[in-house]
């Protein structure tokens, strides 16, 4: 009878350890919400930092690319306003939804689809691939998907929206810490309800504990959607996103 000995950790263990980190905002969530939180705020000259629990390179919603962009009522081809789609969003769940974040991703979703072409990401027929296709835009050779008569959905070649993401990121020096979950949000003295002063967190490979204290906070982590909902198997229904929309960034904003 043959035995099996367990292969060696790959990673140095730093149970006990800590890193500390001190910045002007810090990003929880490394994916295309947050790479863009930091971008933005390090464009306003900010000392940033992102802290993300796999690989900001490829983690996230849109790690693995992005065939369509949604919501862009803004592009030149739409048929509905910003404020019509943003309203028909939050009725269609019923008025628990973010009307205001909405409304931003609505009326600057085709804006933010120009900055990742200027980063080098293909976001319109320009080989001329679907010439004729009824879901093309023969002047600005924009693709669109699902309504081909509102037209504020846009077919995109975003295999390296991540990426790129990442690359404008560290351009703009922003701090990546990768494969750290964050655990809790720091309060001031540590009261309970006070101003939110930072967060902690464990890197997910080392078990060191990180602590970054920041000035400001930013929340990025996906939404509590699609994990066991409507299942009274609790199986679990997610389609693409993983252990990404888990909730846990949900629940430290609630404690």
């Amino acid at each position: 009878m043959s035995t099996f000995a367990p292969l060696p950790w790959p990673y140095p263990v730093k149970y006990g350890e800590q890193s500390n980190y001190d910045v002007d905002v810090l990003v929880l969530g490394g994916g295309i919400a947050g790479a863009w939180a930091a971008i933005a705020a390090a464009r306003r000259g900010a000392k940033v930092a992102i802290m993300e629990k796999g690989n900001t390179r490829r983690s996230g919603a849109g790690g693995t690319g992005c065939d369509h962009w949604q919501w862009a009522a803004d592009n030149p081809g739409s048929g509905v306003r910003p404020e019509e789609l943003a309203n028909a969003l939050v009725a269609n769940h019923g008025g628990w939804r973010n009307g205001m974040s909405t409304y931003i991703q609505c009326a600057s979703g085709y804006e933010t689809l120009l900055e990742l072409e200027k980063m080098g990401a293909k976001v319109r027929d320009v080989d001329d691939e679907f010439v004729g296709a009824p879901f093309r835009d023969e002047r600005t050779k924009l693709l669109y998907a699902y309504d081909y008569d509102n037209r504020f959905v846009i077919r995109v070649w975003g295999a390296n929206f991540k990426p790129l993401l990442r690359m404008e990121c560290l351009k703009r020096g922003v701090q990546i810490i990768d494969r750290t979950n964050a655990t809790a949000l720091l309060t001031e003295h540590g009261r309970h309800g006070a101003r939110i002063a930072g967060a902690t967190g464990v890197n997910t490979r080392t078990g060191e504990f990180v602590v970054v204290r920041a000035k400001a906070v930013v929340l990025a982590t996906n939404r509590p959607q699609r994990v066991f909902t409507f299942s009274s198997e609790h199986r679990g229904i997610t389609a693409f996103r993983g252990a990404s929309n888990v909730g846990n960034g949900h629940a430290m904003a609630w404690r």
